[in-house]
């Protein structure tokens, strides 16, 4: 698939890696995963927040939250410019309670990471990352992945939330792409 980018040059190649069935068949497994985990009641006494890692998280959160179907609150982390996470709204929801971290795609771990020890200073019972998608470019990074739905090449992704100076995250598969010579 050739795609011309915003400013027209050069143009962008990309190739589906991962289609639209096999990502709702993994989110399934993982929903199936979690709520077994979570049905013999819950370690904190309450039930689980999900923490939504935006921006690229979003359609891998809502997918995921379908295939739940839990009342569960749902909170959403935007990284600031100098690199440490916020969550925007139900920080007190978080104290004494066990987090699920929903995120698209982990690479480098430093952003999780940070997100990690931010939630563990508000007092989160216990932190657990859902990740669609894993590079394991730095293995050094230790972040408790409890969920993991791909391990996928160091490449460049587009697609199901992935951008490239934001484009390109609505489309329904993930795709490789990179730039031609």
């Amino acid at each position: 698939m050739m795609v011309r980018n915003k400013q027209s040059e050069p143009l962008a190649e990309m190739r589906p890696l991962i289609d639209q069935e096999h990502l709702q068949s993994c989110i399934t497994e993982i929903a199936r995963m979690i709520l077994i985990d979570f049905a013999n009641g819950h370690h904190s006494g309450h039930s689980p927040v999900i923490v939504v890692a935006m921006k690229s998280g979003f359609m891998f959160a809502a997918d995921l939250l379908k295939a739940l179907n839990q009342p569960w609150p749902v909170v959403f982390a935007w990284p600031r410019q100098d690199g440490i996470p916020m969550v925007i709204e139900g920080e007190t929801l978080i104290r004494g309670r066990d987090v699920i971290v929903v995120d698209a795609l982990m690479d480098s771990g430093g952003s999780q990471k940070r997100l990690h020890a931010w939630l563990m200073q508000h007092h989160a019972a216990s932190v657990r990352f859902a990740i669609l998608l894993h590079k394991t470019v730095d293995p050094s990074v230790l972040v408790p992945v409890f969920y993991l739905g791909f391990e996928v090449p160091d490449v460049r992704l587009v697609g199901y939330g992935l951008d490239e100076e934001q484009e390109y995250r609505g489309m329904a598969a993930v795709h490789t792409w990179w730039q031609q010579a």
